[in-house]
C-alpha cells in the first residue's frame, strides 16, 4: 500500500484546522461517526479510571467517555485550540467535571510514564509523516498502564470499490481533507509491542476508515 507523503508543520496544521472547526461536526457526522462508535464500544470504559484522549477535536467522543467515566479521570489533548472551543462548548453541558481539556501536541505530552487505563486516539496519525509512526505510538505505549488500552481510528484504503474515491481525493487534492490520508499502522503497532486484539474496516458515505484495539502487554522493562 502506498503512503503518501506528509510533513510535519505544526502551525500550518492549526490553521487548517481553524478553517474547518466550524462545519467540522458536520463532516464528523456523515464519514466518521460509525467509527466514533465503534471506539467507544471497544474501549469498553469502566467509571473510575483514567482515561486519555489525544486529538480529541471537538469533543464528540470526548463528550463519551466523561460521559461513561464520571467518577474516573478523563484529560482530553488537542493542537488546535479552535477545535477544543467547540470542545469546551460541548461539555459545558455535561454535568460531570471529571475532566481536564488542554492544548497540546504528542510530541510534548510531559505525562508520565504508566498513567492511564485507556487511550484513545481519532483521525490523527493519518496527518503524520510516515517516520513519526513509531515515535507517536511509542509515545501512546509509554502512558499506557502494564495491560491498558488503547483504541485508535484511522483513514484507510477501505475494501471497496467506492472508497477509492477519497484515496483519490487524498492523493490530488489534500488540502480538502486537512492532509489526512489513508495509511497502514498494523506492522508499527507490533514494532512498538501493542497486541492487537480487533480492528474492524469500516465504510461511511463511501468513506473508509480502519479502528483498531490494542493492549499493552509487556510488562517489563519500558523499551521507549
Amino acid at each position: 500500500m502506498e503512503i503518501f507523503t506528509r510533513n510535519l508543520n505544526i502551525e500550518q496544521t492549526k490553521k487548517n484546522y481553524k478553517q474547518v472547526a466550524w462545519f467540522y461536526n458536520i463532516w464528523s457526522w456523515l464519514t466518521e461517526s460509525k467509527a466514533a462508535k465503534k471506539v467507544i464500544e471497544l474501549a469498553d470504559i469502566r467509571n473510575g479510571e483514567h482515561i486519555i484522549e489525544i486529538a480529541c477535536g471537538t469533543g464528540i467522543v470526548f463528550k463519551e467517555i466523561v460521559k461513561r467515566n464520571p467518577d474516573g479521570q478523563n484529560l482530553g489533548i488537542d493542537l488546535s485550540t479552535d477545535m477544543l472551543a467547540k470542545a469546551f462548548k460541548l461539555l459545558a453541558k455535561e454535568d460531570s467535571k471529571s475532566y481536564e481539556l488542554h492544548q497540546g501536541d504528542i510530541f510534548n505530552l510531559q505525562i508520565g510514564n504508566k498513567s492511564y487505563d485507556k487511550l484513545v486516539n481519532n483521525f490523527m496519525i493519518d496527518l503524520m509523516p510516515e517516520d513519526t509512526f513509531d515515535t507517536i505510538l511509542s509515545e501512546f505505549y509509554r502512558i499506557l498502564k502494564p495491560n491498558g488500552v488503547a483504541v485508535i481510528s484511522t483513514f484507510s484504503n477501505g475494501q471497496r470499490k467506492v472508497n477509492k474515491f477519497w484515496v483519490w481525493i487524498a492523493k490530488h487534492f489534500p488540502k480538502l481533507l486537512t492532509n489526512c490520508r489513508p495509511v497502514e499502522i498494523k506492522s508499527n503497532l507490533k514494532k512498538i509491542g501493542f497486541k492487537i486484539e480487533k480492528e474492524f474496516e469500516i465504510s461511511q458515505n463511501t468513506f473508509p476508515s480502519k479502528v483498531y484495539k490494542l493492549r499493552k502487554t509487556r510488562n517489563n522493562k519500558e523499551m521507549w
